[in-house]
């Protein structure tokens, strides 16, 4: 029994699929195709963002204080500042050196990020000041977090589950997947602020998608870096020190 068939009896994907996988995911084109793709949506959601900004700003008289106003203005421009820097680090970024294998890892990564940017499209609910400030202190924290984060990745950014280096250093030295603890902390904000039975639904289902999009990464990192990652896993911690 040869490698491929050994894998396909094993549940892994089926040779067919994987080589043309393969083929498809291993080409210039594929990964411009991806940019733009990401590149349009990140775009996109940032318009919506600044937009909802500027119609903001127009209504500074009726906000309740001035300390609200200004941190509620610096809590959505923070999401624009992150959005802007994803966006520079999704071109400038390098070719992958290892990518994860099957359609499953490549749709979670695709989901997981679309939903990120989801909430911001709801309508936004009327709070009461502490939970505007509650609400405006995490998103404001959260995409503050990432972008130094973003910034720390530089030209290794990935989307998809893939390797281009292994980072170990600044914010990385304390848990495996900082960016996601800083989104999530965005996100638990932005929630806050258009919570409903639907978004709730969609926090869920944007969790459950992050988690399996940590363990895919983490496989390929094991793959590509064989004896530096799982030293480096073995004394970090996934996303929360002491507790995960």
């Amino acid at each position: 029994m040869d490698e491929k068939t050994s894998r396909a009896a094993a549940g892994a994907v089926p040779p067919r699929e994987s080589d043309w996988l393969a083929r498809v995911t291993g080409t210039a084109a594929y990964d411009w195709a991806v940019r733009v793709l990401f590149l349009g949506w990140y775009l996109y959601v940032a318009d919506r963002v600044l937009g909802e900004t500027l119609r903001y700003v127009d209504t500074a008289e009726t906000v309740a204080s001035p300390a609200l106003f200004f941190s509620s203005v610096a809590a959505r421009l923070a999401v624009v500042a992150f959005l802007a820097t994803l966006v520079a680090c999704v071109i400038l970024r390098t070719r992958p050196v290892a990518k994860a294998p099957g359609l499953v890892p490549r749709l979670t990564a695709g989901a997981g990020t679309f939903l990120l940017m989801v909430l911001p499209l709801f309508p936004r609910r009327d709070l009461s000041l502490d939970m505007n400030v509650v609400a405006t202190i995490l998103v404001l924290a959260g995409n503050c977090l990432a972008i130094f984060v973003v910034t720390h990745l530089g030209r290794s950014l990935s989307i998809m589950a893939e390797a281009r280096r292994l980072v170990t250093g600044g914010p990385y030295r304390l848990v495996r997947h900082p960016l996601y603890l800083a989104e999530e902390v965005a996100m638990i904000g932005a929630f806050i602020q258009y919570a409903s039975p639907w978004t709730a639904l969609l926090m869920c289902g944007h969790w459950l998608l992050q988690m399996a999009r940590m363990k895919n990464e983490e496989e390929v990192l094991r793959q590509a870096f064989p004896g530096d990652y799982p030293a480096y896993a073995a004394h970090t911690a996934r996303l929360i020190p002491g507790l995960y």
